[in-house]
């Protein structure tokens, strides 16, 4: 079956002498794996750029249902490249919202909500001229909105965030896993929107800690790497 979509781009890997297979989140059909023939030949008209992480596009292309690799006819690039230019930080924190999201989409699994959501960041990301440093971990929290857990800050004057409840509490007697006091102060401030700051060290740490929230979640990050890029990235 043929279908038009906008796609955002996760990763690829190489296949082959020229070939890759590049994963995608496509709107219409959910998270596809694509083998593209001959894309790192130098006179192929597709460049491995149209797969970087976070790439927006539009794309035609074959569904297959019962073939676990799909085929794209076309695909043509629609996000502001040009006006973003290189941008190392930006590329780090693309890289990053690919690598979480790759991570937590099921193939097949339409979801137009969440594919909305990360279009969106994609485009304020490309057109912002000043990055929160508290990207990262607001991403993770918005994210956990369209999984279905996102934080419970019903209990006002609670200090600590309980990760495996994914609420506040007053105690951590019998918890295993809980975000300490100093940072639940700082995780709660982002909750409400309040403008903070951060230390770097704690801003870490919180991140760590939402890795671990999302694996308690059963959204485990297995073997993500892009986050030890993010840490280094000192503001």
């Amino acid at each position: 079956m043929k279908y038009k979509s906008r796609a955002i781009a996760l990763s690829y890997i190489k296949h082959g002498e020229s070939a890759i297979i590049a994963k995608v989140f496509t709107e219409e059909k959910g998270l596809q794996n694509f083998i593209i023939k001959g894309v790192r030949s130098e006179k192929s008209k597709k460049k491995l750029g149209l797969f970087q992480a976070l790439q927006l596009s539009n794309i035609n292309a074959a569904y297959l249902p019962k073939k676990s690799l799909q085929y794209l006819t076309d695909i043509s690039l629609l996000n502001s490249r040009r006006q973003e230019g290189v941008n190392m930080k930006k590329n780090f924190l693309s890289l990053f919202v690919a690598e979480v999201s790759s991570k937590i989409l099921h193939e097949n699994e339409v979801d137009k909500p969440l594919f909305q959501f990360l279009w969106n960041l994609k485009n304020a990301l490309a057109s912002s001229n000043e990055i929160d440093p508290n990207f990262p971990i607001l991403f993770m929290i918005d994210l956990s909105k369209y999984m279905g857990f996102y934080p419970l800050n019903k209990e006002e004057n609670s200090i600590y965030f309980n990760l495996e409840l994914g609420e506040f509490t007053n105690s951590t007697e019998q918890l295993n896993y809980y975000i300490n006091q100093e940072n639940s102060h700082y995780f709660k401030a982002l909750l409400n929107n309040q403008k903070i700051t951060i230390p770097y060290d704690n801003r870490n740490q919180l991140l760590l800690d939402l890795i671990d929230y999302y694996k308690l979640q059963h959204h485990e990050l297995k073997n993500i790497t892009s986050h030890l890029i993010i840490e280094s990235l000192r503001t």
